[in-house]
């Protein structure tokens, strides 16, 4: 099992340098970069900066391994209007280019959503309606997937959709598709469930897994934290992927980074993926 960073754990003004070098330096394998429609990584980048991105890769070791962003919450891949969710598709296409030019083997993709917790001016959705849109806008884009060979992983995210493992897992086989498949997120499921459970039933259906903590005291965005920190149960968690089996990326997503020393951030993220790999290994969560 490898190591990985999300790029918002990284401040604002990092650059692709930047990023790679100290994702290596604090001993990360992989990193999970985030285009957005503007800035120093944009949706459609010129050739130059892709090569920028392989050539760090290939100088400090250390691989891209998933795609994700945050526009999903601006497109909604659900929207009741057509305008929106072929916005939303046309960003699911441009990160499979991107994945497909860069190697990475899969994209994050926020499967549609009701509203927008943290947002009361957002649309709201039918719920029933969500399903049914997101799975329309999938089938549209799925071939275009296929043929970049880059895996759609699907998160359960805060989009007040997909509350059940076993609704999540019966949407994804719905595709009956090996590029339709889960993000698994261990902190996002920690008001409604229990991640371990979750890991059971979407089982080899995970592509990829972020890593984070969450506290329920808190109840808000702010409850998320570092792993090791809040209510997930990580030996539970980590026998769980152990028995899917899950052998790929544990990727660390916090935002925002600390505001007085990122890299204090990657050394904590670090050692305590380092306590989290020891588990799966069999050890124990001593540090």
């Amino acid at each position: 099992m490898k190591k990985g960073i999300n790029q918002w754990a990284f401040p604002g003004n990092a650059t692709f340098r930047d990023i790679f070098t100290l994702a290596a330096k604090y001993g990360f394998a992989g990193v999970e970069l985030c285009p957005d429609e503007e800035g120093m990584f944009p949706l459609k980048p010129g050739r130059e900066v892709l090569q920028e991105i392989r050539s760090l890769s290939q100088e400090t070791k250390v691989e891209v391994r998933s795609l994700a962003t945050g526009l999903f919450w601006k497109y909604n891949l659900a929207s009741p209007e057509a305008s929106r969710r072929k916005k939303a598709q046309d960003v699911i296409k441009a990160l499979l280019d991107l994945a497909y030019e860069l190697s990475v083997p899969s994209v994050l993709v926020i499967p549609g959503y009701v509203h927008v917790p943290w947002d009361p001016t957002s649309e709201l959705v039918p719920y029933g309606e969500v399903i049914e849109r997101a799975r329309e806008s999938l089938h549209e884009v799925l071939p275009y997937a296929q043929s970049a060979g880059v895996v759609l992983a699907l998160e359960n995210v805060w989009n007040e959709c997909f509350l059940s493992p076993l609704e999540f897992a019966a949407f994804i086989d719905s595709f009956n598709s090996p590029f339709v498949r889960a993000h698994f997120d261990t902190g996002n499921v920690v008001l409604f469930g229990y991640p371990e459970h979750w890991i059971a039933i979407l089982g080899k259906r995970i592509a990829t897994v972020h890593v984070k903590d969450f506290k329920k005291e808190v109840g808000t965005l702010q409850g998320f934290c570092l792993p090791l920190e809040g209510d997930v149960n990580w030996p539970k968690v980590m026998e769980a992927l152990r028995n899917i089996p899950y052998n790929d990326y544990l990727i660390a997503e916090f935002i925002p980074p600390y505001r007085h020393s990122s890299e204090a951030l990657l050394a904590n993220l670090s050692h305590n993926l380092d306590v989290l790999i020891n588990l799966i290994q069999g050890g124990d969560a001593k540090g």
